[in-house]
């Protein structure tokens, strides 16, 4: 029976050893794209960052804030033109939808207008923004990163 048993044994590791040596590998190459800076503007009025579309073009982008973030609205740049994708704007958050993806070697910039955090002490804090892409060949959210931007110093808003 131990016979029977290590000879079945062998087989199945030589099967199975020629199996992998026919079968073709597969690679699957995928590189996100990547927060790339983060700032303010007019002097810490409206907060942006930047995306870095690396090799697999863009479709969405969501963006996460956790800290009662408030703001009036986003201006969208590709490659510094103006674009304008479909906003939704949720609960701490709010998702870019671009009609085109955006293509590979692109930089988006986010601006997010008059972005304040609620509360009575905002000067010198960091505003973590978390962001999220979905790209079209995979269908799936992936996280890109973590913007963080740090309202300048000062006294109260």
């Amino acid at each position: 029976m131990k016979k029977f048993l290590i000879n079945g044994l062998a087989a199945l590791a030589m099967t199975s050893t020629a199996a992998m040596a026919i079968a073709p590998a597969v690679h699957a190459a995928f590189t996100a794209a990547t927060v790339s800076d983060a700032g303010v503007l007019r002097r810490g009025q409206d907060h942006y960052f930047e995306i870095s579309v690396e090799a697999n073009p863009l479709q969405r982008v969501r963006v996460k804030c956790f800290t009662f973030h408030e703001l009036d609205g986003v201006e969208v740049f590709v490659g510094g033109k103006s674009v304008e994708p479909a906003v939704n704007y949720g609960f701490e958050e709010f998702t870019l939808t671009f009609a085109e993806p955006v293509a590979t070697d692109e930089t988006i910039r986010i601006v997010m207008k008059n972005s304040t955090v609620r509360g009575t002490i905002n000067a010198g804090i960091d505003v973590p923004y978390r962001v999220f892409g979905t790209y079209p060949n995979l269908g799936a959210e992936v996280p890109l990163g973590t913007a963080v931007v740090r309202i300048p110093g000062g006294g109260s808003r």
